[in-house]
């Protein structure tokens, strides 16, 4: 699992070198890429673009701990110890936006994600983890002009989670009361209902600014599920160095916070993450991306903060 940010690398600069087509030269105002003037914009995840295209996003990724140890109880001799886990979570999924008019678009997303440890006490204190996300919506342009452009997002997610606990059967301590609480497989559906404001404003051709307000309702990971109120929020700088320093890489820098998610079922909200995307444009239709970005997250249960590394390569097709 080491090697894994080693191969994403890799695939990211093979899929670079492969681009060798219908480049586009620094002066052409001809791109399918979200742009306002001659700036082309590069997002992260969280922080959605507001532009009205057909594209369709196929990304996949990895995250695990860095700098982290968890404690967990030892059955039969009463002692807690503190180790660092080998956690590997693996997620994919696709994207598709197609615009029936240059005002509206319809947005349609499958995504998967599953987490495993290596060794029976990453397993024994971590369970194993799967969810299914299933979204549709649409994109509404409000107002465009040559520097701005807003519009707002209306989707439906339905999601599916799947969570093993091993650490619950493995405490000897437990009573049969606590066990019949504490089930080895907990199946949770979640249905959601989301509103977003989308904001991009373009400040010279080199930099440009995106940000992102939701708000959401609907069921919470739980037995008894309730309805709930949740939302997330984000703002990244996008950097065009194509324009800058004449190369074709596009960057964004950014940070977002999220209410709750389904990744960290016990996590004290809000959630933040820091994120690096690097993004090649040298194609007027098509890009490739390869993400960087960390989430420290606290555990209410032990009052311990997780820290995520989540590595991320995408590739949208714009037509």
């Amino acid at each position: 699992m080491k090697y894994i940010n080693k191969i994403f690398v890799l695939l990211f600069l093979v899929s670079v070198f492969l681009q060798n087509e219908n480049t586009f030269s620094q002066s052409s105002d001809t791109t399918y890429l979200p742009s306002l003037g001659n700036h082309i914009f590069t997002s992260i995840t969280g922080v959605d673009d507001p532009f009205i295209n057909t594209k369709f996003t196929l990304a996949f990724g990895t995250a695990s701990f860095i700098a982290t140890e968890i404690p967990i109880t030892i059955a039969g001799i009463n002692k807690t110890i503190n180790f660092q886990p080998d956690i590997f979570y693996a997620q994919g999924g696709v994207d598709l936006q197609y615009a029936v008019r240059h005002w509206a678009a319809l947005r349609i997303k499958a995504y998967g994600f599953a987490s495993l440890g290596n060794n029976a006490i990453s397993l024994a204190s971590q369970g194993v983890d799967a969810a299914t996300i299933f979204g549709i919506g649409w994109l509404l342009k409000i107002v465009e002009d040559d520097n701005l452009l807003f519009s707002t997002a209306i989707d439906l997610n339905s999601s599916a989670l799947t969570f093993i606990d091993l650490a619950s059967q493995l405490d000897s301590a437990s009573s049969s009361d606590t066990l019949s609480n504490n089930q080895l497989i907990n199946n949770y559906q979640s249905l959601t209902s989301n509103v977003e404001l989308r904001f991009a404003y373009r400040i010279s051709k080199v930099f440009g600014l995106i940000t992102k307000v939701a708000a959401g309702f609907g069921e919470v990971y739980g037995r008894n599920s309730k309805s709930k109120f949740k939302w997330n929020t984000g703002l990244l700088l996008s950097i065009d160095l194509r324009n800058w320093i004449n190369i074709p890489f596009g960057v964004a820098i950014g940070a977002t916070a999220v209410s709750n998610e389904f990744r960290y079922k016990e996590a004290k909200p809000p959630i933040y993450s820091v994120n690096l995307n690097i993004a090649f444009i040298n194609r007027n239709d098509f890009t490739v991306g390869f993400e960087n970005y960390i989430q420290p997250v606290l555990v209410e249960s032990t009052d311990r903060t997780l820290n995520f590394l989540n590595t991320k390569i995408y590739m949208s097709y714009y037509f």
